[in-house]
């Protein structure tokens, strides 16, 4: 449901604001849900019949769509939900569909194959057979893959185009999820199809943006899988959009006033990281998940943002959440954002501050002291508070207290902590042990007998990820 929502938040607001088809943008929706979900926030959406069968009606919907309009006269631009823009395509498309009947994205892997995550048509006779042929062939055959017909029948047309020898598609193992026959598309008007180069729109597994990227297309291993690691990809590599940026003072980047509280990570040499080979802490599993443990519940008693934070290894530096089953915080009451949140410059507090006000905080382990240091836009100023001013005399109970209630600490935007006091011993004060059991991880990690996840923030998946399948420990 949550995704469902922040998606087309995202999506209509993105398409109004970077696209460049406001007012003549709609949703084909799936199912009812999503359907009633669009039109309960007035955005525009055509309910599709729903079917049991959600794979075949995706595989369908979009060709039986594009074939409507086209009949209809109207030339359109088509783009999946998890297509994210940096900048509108309508330049691009003026100069190129002046040349083509058809225009698509490739694959950043293999730039001669289509993918018809995104997609431009220009109506005419030539693509309404187009679709039509698509269509048919991909409703007799129920195992087609849509894309691989669409690209096979696109072939065709070009071959016809070029006065080439067509030959029919007998066994074709490519076309499906098993061995699909049909025979050769004569076209009586062929259409003009033109490839996108495979980094204007980045389709991949592993997506690598460029600077003449106009837009990104997170894939999955399979269709119709990892909606929260394309997510998570899109946001890490700074390409989500990032909803609410005109409509709420509340929104994921856009944020004014007390929205603006963000806690960060802040241990000594790995500012924003949570390092595996210092020598306190070496490998160190049980260490990493209480440090951890204690970030969650200091996020979650100030009320703040946990900016998440990397997590440095022997040969990567990876996001959290290729370790820690974000599902698990999110039971928590705790709101997360991505480890490249900060370095995204529609999150900071003006075009050239990222926060208007930031305190570091940690213990003074030779003097057994709490040390501030906050700063804002004209001023600075710095406090100790001793541990031993506090009942407990626990120094983990009083760095919680003074980030509860301490002016400087309340009142800053950015909260930036070091919890190096903290790698080791206990953590059975003020709730961390308890939310530390309620915490689930996945099953690679570091240290002996573990699986090792050996993807780094250069080689990020949609399927890097364990949310809601992870264990507790």
């Amino acid at each position: 449901e949550t995704y469902a929502k922040d998606m087309l938040h995202e999506v209509y607001e993105m398409n109004n604001d970077i696209v460049g088809f406001e007012g003549a943008f709609f949703f084909v929706a799936m199912d009812s849900y999503t359907a009633n979900m669009a039109c309960e926030f007035g955005y525009p959406a055509v309910a599709m019949p729903e079917n049991d069968d959600l794979k075949k009606q995706v595989q369908s919907t979009k060709v039986f769509v594009s074939k409507l309009l086209v009949e209809r006269g109207q030339s359109f631009l088509f783009y999946e939900m998890d297509v994210w823009f940096v900048r509108s395509p309508l330049r691009m498309l003026q100069q190129h569909m002046h040349e083509y009947d058809f225009l698509c994205s490739t694959h950043q892997w293999n730039p001669g194959e289509l993918n018809i995550g995104f997609y431009a048509a220009l109506a005419n006779e030539g693509t309404v057979n187009y679709f039509e042929d698509s269509l048919n062939i991909i409703e007799e055959n129920p195992l087609a893959h849509d894309q691989k017909i669409m690209h096979v029948v696109a072939d065709d047309n070009t071959a016809t185009l070029e006065n080439r020898t067509l030959q029919d598609h007998n066994n074709c193992g490519w076309c499906g999820h098993e061995n699909v026959s049909f025979p050769a598309i004569k076209a009586t008007n062929p259409i003009r199809v033109g490839l996108l180069d495979p980094h204007v729109v980045v389709s991949s597994l592993y997506p690598v943006p460029t600077e003449g990227t106009v837009a990104l297309h997170t894939l999955a291993d399979m269709p119709l899988k990892g909606p929260f690691g394309k997510e998570m990809v899109a946001k890490e590599l700074g390409v989500w959009y990032g909803w609410g940026k005109a409509t709420s003072k509340a929104g994921y980047y856009h944020r004014e006033g007390s929205y603006r509280r963000y806690l960060f990570l802040e241990n000594a040499g790995t500012r924003g990281g949570q390092s595996f080979v210092q020598s306190k802490g070496y490998h160190d599993e049980r260490a990493f998940r209480r440090q951890i443990a204690v970030l969650a519940t200091l996020a979650k008693v100030t009320n703040r943002i946990l900016v998440l934070p990397q997590v440095l290894s022997d040969y990567h530096a990876q996001p959290l959440w290729i370790y820690l089953d974000l599902e698990s915080l999110e039971k928590l009451g705790i709101v997360y954002r991505e480890t490249n949140f900060a370095s995204n410059k529609k999150s900071w507090y003006s075009h050239t501050t990222p926060f208007a006000s930031v305190t570091q905080m940690a213990i003074v382990e030779s003097s057994n002291e709490v040390q501030l240091l906050t700063g804002n836009q004209t001023t600075a100023s710095a406090d100790r508070i001793p541990v031993s001013s506090f009942t407990t005399g626990d120094p983990l109970s009083a760095f919680f207290a003074v980030a509860i209630s301490h002016p400087q600490v309340k009142d800053s935007e950015a909260l930036f902590v070091n919890l190096d006091h903290f790698q080791g011993g206990h953590i059975g004060s003020v709730g961390v042990q308890k939310l530390h059991d309620k915490l689930a991880w996945c099953a690679w990690g570091i240290g002996h007998g573990k699986k090792y996840n050996d993807k780094s923030a250069t080689h990020l998946g949609s399927t890097n990820h364990c949310y809601g399948s992870g264990n507790a420990v």
